[in-house]
């Protein structure tokens, strides 16, 4: 029997998962999707650190601040990720992160060359300037900072098979 493997799911800054999102990840993962409040829950790291404990995901994938956590805890937990424009290089709101050391799990980065929510160019410099991870970078031109299903359908999938 074939193992299924676990994706903890982070969406964005007062955001959710959208129902054909999850529907894609349905079709490589079973799905660990909590409902976030970045801006008022105290330790959500922590928190959300516990939790990778807990489920045991072996992958996570997150978009925007979804994107910026999943990256951190990635690379605590030494699990492949794949960040839908992480908020690495701007951020709205603050929130507290730890320090990282180097690690060598796969984190794949997608970026939108037309996202002015979190500049593209500003998360392309952070993620340049911190070589402390082993990751693969995807520049869309065209796209901005929401994900279509088109894109999202073919980077879950892509994720999936290199983390097989």
């Amino acid at each position: 029997m074939k193992s299924v493997k676990k994706v903890l799911y982070l969406h964005g800054l007062d955001g959710s998962l959208s129902d054909a999102k999850k529907e894609v990840l349905e079709r490589y993962f079973m799905v660990i999707s909590p409902q976030l409040d970045y801006r008022d829950t105290a330790n959500l790291f922590e928190q959300l650190s516990q939790q990778v404990d807990n489920e045991k995901p072996n992958t996570i994938i997150g978009n925007s601040m979804g994107g910026c956590f999943a990256y951190y805890l990635s690379m605590k937990h030494n699990l492949p990720a794949l960040c839908f424009n992480p908020a690495l290089g701007y951020r709205s709101i603050n929130i507290n992160l730890p320090e990282l050391k180097s690690v060598n799990n796969p984190i794949v980065f997608i970026i939108g060359g037309k996202d002015t929510v979190v500049p593209a160019v500003k998360n392309f410099t952070w993620i340049c300037q911190n070589p402390n991870h082993n990751f693969v970078l995807k520049w869309y031109n065209q796209m901005e900072h929401r994900i279509d299903i088109e894109t999202f359908a073919r980077e879950v999938e892509a994720f999936s098979k290199m983390t097989n």
